[in-house]
């Protein structure tokens, strides 16, 4: 009974601990809203801000992520939501960042793409967006400094079979709800499809999560074929049959690293795509794919989602030839992504903002073990094989 009281006491105390630490940067984000355009910064680290500019953007003017920047500084709170010094771009929204589909007989609908052989005609359209400030709608012109950002953007995706190509008076494929969650250095979306069209139609293909980061030089894919960094030109795709546990891809360059994990949930499950069928596809034109649909029907009343989140981050927690670690934000919570590249027994410091916080496991291989050393704010990890693991913050 002592020992148990001894043990209850000790937990007691590393939590009161970690809860009464101070960060040395702040979660709080900057935000300005001028017109359609919504701009954010925060934190990505110490020592370096992340920038987001949301606007109406590619062919189909939908609201998204348009821009992501690096931007350096040392000062605990983000500069201002419209930074106008240079910065280091990470992503650009020039082509699909969500999305698009392509039904057969019509070809690509939604995201980019414009009715097949006529520029002139979308594709898409975006319907309305909602900004939310700590859990408060807000309109117009404003600048604020908060711990939580949410949109919610309605679109419709029209049908593009060649007997429904007057968007104004055709078919509607579907309306497309998304919600982005940002926290610091991560953007969690949510998408969901309401089929509207009559006539039922054949997706052949619905990539979903797509990746544009800019100036990749390796990609990394837990799970799937590429276990260790990969030059881009060496990168290219494969089957579901052959990695059917693949959710996530890794991309890196110098300065930066950017990590596309899809959640095991709704496409995300890969029900929809047979084991012949293409899971992952990187490296084409400077983009990486994830697939969720292959031949599919859909009709009037059907639907469908997906969730996802994208990290970027100036440096790992530890990357070497044994391991890759780093932090992100899942379900809104604080999570750290364990990638082990071979057999290996590495001891993880712990960054101080995760110093003796209890922790569960949220996915682990069989091989991988993980045990918890307190008393050098550390965990040993061990690793039968090459194999994942990502463990999540109380």
């Amino acid at each position: 009974m002592r020992k148990r009281t001894a043990f209850l006491a000790i937990i007691m105390f590393l939590s009161i601990n970690a809860s009464s630490q101070k960060k040395n940067i702040t979660d709080l984000q900057r935000v300005k809203i001028s017109g359609e355009n919504l701009y954010i910064s925060a934190k990505a680290d110490s020592v370096t801000d992340i920038c987001y500019l949301f606007r109406k953007c590619m062919f189909n003017k939908l609201f998204t992520f348009y821009s992501v920047t690096f931007v350096p500084n040392n000062d605990r709170q983000p500069l201002p939501a419209q930074y106008e010094g240079s910065g280091d771009i990470l992503n650009l929204a020039y082509s699909d960042n969500i999305g698009p589909f392509y039904i057969s007989g019509g070809g690509w609908c939604g995201g980019n793409h414009s009715y097949k052989g006529e520029r002139e005609k979308e594709t898409a359209k975006n319907i309305k967006y909602n900004i939310y400030l700590n859990d408060r709608e807000v309109r117009g012109d404003t600048s604020a400094l908060v711990g939580k950002i949410d949109i919610k953007v309605t679109n419709i995706i029209y049908n593009p079979s060649p007997d429904t190509r007057d968007q104004i008076s055709g078919d509607i494929l579907c309306h497309e709800y998304v919600t982005y969650n940002i926290r610091r250095n991560n953007i969690e979306v949510t998408v969901r499809h309401k089929y509207d069209n009559e006539i039922p139609a054949v997706i052949k293909k619905y990539y979903g999560m797509q990746s544009m980061f800019e100036n990749e030089t390796e990609i990394m894919t837990p799970k799937g074929k590429y276990r260790d960094w990969t030059p881009v030109s060496e990168v290219s795709r494969f089957k579901k049959g052959e990695y059917p546990y693949f959710r996530r891809f890794i991309e890196k360059r110098g300065n930066a690293y950017q990590s596309s994990f899809l959640l095991n949930e709704g496409l995300g499950k890969h029900n929809e795509i047979s084991d012949n069928d293409i899971i992952f596809i990187g490296n084409s034109y400077k983009k990486s794919y994830h697939t969720l649909i292959f031949d599919a029907k859909r009709k009037k009343g059907d639907t469908d989602y997906w969730k996802g989140v994208y990290t970027w981050f100036p440096k790992a927690i530890k990357d070497n030839a044994e391991i890759l670690c780093y932090g992100g934000i899942v379900n809104d919570r604080e999570v750290i992504f364990i990638d082990c590249k071979k057999k290996s027994n590495t001891i993880l410091v712990l960054p101080d903002e995760y110093n003796k916080r209890r922790f569960s496991i949220l996915q682990k291989d069989k091989g991988i073990k993980i045990h918890p050393e307190w008393k050098n704010n550390s965990i040993n990890i061990i690793s039968a094989d090459c194999g994942s693991c990502i463990i999540i913050f109380k």
